[in-house]
C-alpha cells in the first residue's frame, strides 16, 4: 500500500496538472476538509484493522449499485457539501486498503459533470489521499528509501501513462467516456472480488 500510494501520488498529480482547468473547485475543496479526520481515523486503527474484505466488499456493492440500479432508486449523486464526508472514508480506507479509486469513482459518475471534470476532480481528489499516505506511512516506520529504484520506475511509468490517457480522453465523446468509465468500473469489481474469494 506504501508503495501503490506513492505511484498513485505521482499518477493523480500529473493527471490533475494536465486536467487543472477542469477541476470541480466546490467538490475538491469539499472533499479536502474531510480528508484529515479520515487520516486521524485510519492511523489510528491501522495496526490493529483486520476486516479488510469487509471494507473492498463496501466498494463493490457501490459500484454495482452505480451500474445496475433499478430506475426506481437514486442514483449515487449526493450534493456536493457532502463530499466532505465522502473526504473522511476516502482517505480512511487509502491507509487501510490502498484501492481508493474504485471506491470514490462512482460518486463522480454524476450528469453534472463533463467527462473532463470527472477525470479531473477524481484525479485531484485522488492526490490529496495519496499525498497523505505518505508521512503517515513514515510515521508508522515504513522505509520508502529501500524500495527508491521501484517507486522511480512506477512514478515514470505511471506519469507517462497519465499523459497518453489525457490526450486519448479528448477523442472519446461525453457517451462513448461513460461507457468506457462503466465498463473499467465493473472489470474493477470483479477484480476486487476475486480479490476477497481468492486472496
Amino acid at each position: 500500500i506504501p508503495i501503490h500510494g506513492a505511484t498513485q501520488l505521482a499518477s493523480n498529480i500529473s493527471r490533475t496538472y494536465l486536467l487543472r482547468h477542469s477541476v470541480h473547485k466546490k467538490i475538491f475543496f469539499s472533499f479536502l476538509l474531510g480528508v484529515p479526520f479520515g487520516v486521524l481515523i485510519g492511523i489510528t486503527l491501522l495496526k490493529n484493522f483486520k476486516m479488510e474484505s469487509y471494507a473492498y466488499l463496501l466498494i463493490v456493492i457501490l459500484i454495482f449499485y452505480t451500474l445496475f440500479k433499478p430506475k426506481n432508486l437514486p442514483p449515487l449523486k449526493i450534493p456536493i457539501p457532502l463530499f466532505f464526508l465522502l473526504g473522511i472514508v476516502a482517505s480512511f480506507l487509502g491507509l487501510l486498503v490502498g484501492a481508493v479509486g474504485p471506491f470514490q469513482a462512482p460518486f463522480y459518475l454524476r450528469d453534472d459533470l463533463s467527462k473532463n471534470e470527472i477525470v479531473a476532480t477524481q484525479a485531484a481528489t485522488q492526490t490529496i489521499v495519496h499525498l497523505c499516505k505518505i508521512p503517515s506511512f513514515l510515521y508508522l516506520g515504513f522505509h520508502y528509501q529501500h524500495y527508491w529504484l521501484l517507486i522511480v520506475g512506477l512514478v515514470l511509468a505511471a506519469i507517462l501513462g497519465s499523459d497518453y490517457g489525457v490526450k486519448k480522453l479528448k477523442s472519446f465523446s461525453e457517451e462513448k467516456f461513460k461507457l468506457l468509465f462503466k465498463i473499467v468500473l465493473f472489470i474493477s469489481a470483479l477484480r476486487i472480488l476475486f480479490k476477497i474469494f481468492f486472496p
